[in-house]
């Protein structure tokens, strides 16, 4: 997903794919269809978040108001405040409909089960953080904003959403770095002439036998913590920026150093079972 994907959505917002009709939003609250009541509700809803996203364009999460928000939005200030109880409700409001699409049409693809070698496995990685960073470098102010309320913030619904996302996130890189391998040659090996075709669940000797075993079920755990190291590391790192502490210039390269250790770790994992 590129860039102007994003800016895109920011700027001029859109449903999205998974977006149902208003029609079945109030559908789920009458039998009948829907009511005028419900379909007003969803359409302020829907103007909550375009003015959200414009003014955090526009200026920054930190210089947007609330009322700033309802006065965009062409609501009363106390109706925004339905919809998001709190300002950093509002952002996480606004990051769940900005990265849903990306975690959930992308990263929701189990990755191939065949080996790959570890800078391979790297990159791929670096692909799923992609979008997430590219906000980051383009609008650092928000982006760091938003790294505290996933890690600091209270426990309210849309932060919920987002926690939601970035376990998906997790899960995702977990599959990939349980691709990882130093074996970079395990493809070729198996086409060569006199070898027979190995299936991946054979590839590598008694991988069946370890799929219950306490040695696989270790990697699996090691996995895990290592999706989770990934993606927390970035959002420290954002948190660092947004304390003076760190230059946003030098995020990329530093969460590639982070993704490279982890991927290194995991590969002798993966040897060791």
């Amino acid at each position: 997903m590129q860039y102007n994907y994003l800016v895109e959505k920011i700027q001029n917002p859109t449903p999205r794919r998974r977006a149902r009709p208003l029609e079945h939003v109030a559908a789920r609250v009458s039998p009948r269809g829907p009511g005028r009541r419900e379909i007003a509700k969803a359409q302020k809803r829907a103007r909550i978040l375009a003015a959200a996203r414009s003014l955090m364009s526009e200026k920054g999460y930190a210089q947007m108001s609330m009322s700033e928000v309802a006065s965009r939005a062409d609501v009363a200030a106390g109706t925004v405040f339905q919809y998001a109880a709190t300002k950093a409700e509002l952002l996480m409001m606004v990051t769940e409909n900005i990265w849903a699409d990306h975690i959930n049409d992308t990263l929701d693809a189990t990755p191939d089960p065949g080996h790959r070698s570890p800078a391979a496995v790297v990159d791929a990685i670096m692909d799923s953080l992609a979008p997430v960073f590219d906000m980051a470098v383009h609008w650092p102010e928000t982006t760091v904003w938003i790294a505290r309320e996933i890690l600091f913030g209270e426990d309210l619904p849309h932060r919920r959403e987002v926690l939601v996302l970035v376990e998906k996130l997790e899960i995702h890189i977990a599959h990939l770095l349980g691709t990882c391998s130093s074996r970079a040659q395990d493809a070729d090996d198996a086409a060569a002439p006199g070898t027979a075709a190995l299936s991946p669940a054979s590839a590598a000797p008694g991988r069946n036998d370890l799929a219950t075993s306490p040695d696989r079920a270790h990697r699996d755990t090691a996995l895990d913590v290592g999706a989770r190291m990934i993606v927390t590391s970035g959002l420290a790192e954002l948190n660092r920026a947004r304390q003076g502490r760190g230059e946003m210039r030098l995020l990329m390269g530093k969460m590639r150093e982070i993704v490279t250790l982890v991927a290194a770790g995991v590969g002798a994992t993966h040897r060791a079972v």
